[in-house]
């Protein structure tokens, strides 16, 4: 019996020392029920020996089918016009009951719905994995002045993502007209391996 409290009490300090609920510069939390989760940066084991990663953590027992939490990150869309761009990352999972996975959308202004909008609901990661790449292709037309990623867990496990990447692949497809771009936006993504 103290040997089994004494190893809980050790992984609740390696925890509090690894752990940071401290939000990574250049990204936010959202979510349906951010309360229930725990979003933030893990100090130690991130992808490829990189030192820190995101992480994503149910902290209750009861989950209703909607209930999400994300880190996410917004930046311009200017260098990205009429293109179609990939996003790359790496994550892993442990103990995940719904699902989880990558986002990424264009995003019109003063609009509610995305232009166009990948994720990972058809292909999810559930149960517990190691690490492996994950991509998701979008275009962004002339008309989005925005592009929105992240991670999302669905329900109760936990997440950890690490060493996202855009790049541009080739030209959109959509038609659409020019509008001016959130220039209140980083230009790029930014802080995409969680050292910053």
């Amino acid at each position: 019996m103290t040997i089994k409290i004494v190893r809980n009490l050790a992984l609740v300090l390696l925890a509090l020392v690894f752990f940071s609920f401290v939000v990574p510069k250049g990204w936010h939390t959202s979510g349906s029920a951010e309360d229930k989760y725990d979003i933030g940066v893990w100090k130690i084991g991130g992808h490829d020996s990189s030192k820190n990663c995101g992480v994503i953590r149910s902290n209750k027992n009861d989950y209703f089918e909607t209930d999400y939490g994300s880190l996410m990150q917004t930046f311009s869309s200017q260098q990205y016009l009429g293109k179609r761009i990939r996003m790359t990352g790496y994550m892993k999972s442990r103990g995940v009951k719904a699902w989880a996975g990558f986002y990424v959308r264009a995003d019109k202004e003063n609009s509610k719905e995305p232009l166009t909008f990948a994720h990972m609901q058809d292909r999810p990661i559930k149960g517990t994995t190691d690490w492996s790449q994950y991509k998701l292709e979008i275009d962004v037309p002339y008309n989005a002045s925005k592009v929105a990623f992240g991670a999302v867990l669905h329900g109760q496990g936990q997440i950890w993502f690490d060493d996202l990447s855009f790049e541009i692949i080739g030209n959109s497809t959509i038609a659409a007209d020019f509008v001016l771009c959130d220039t209140s936006l980083s230009r790029t993504p930014v802080n995409l391996n969680f050292e910053q």
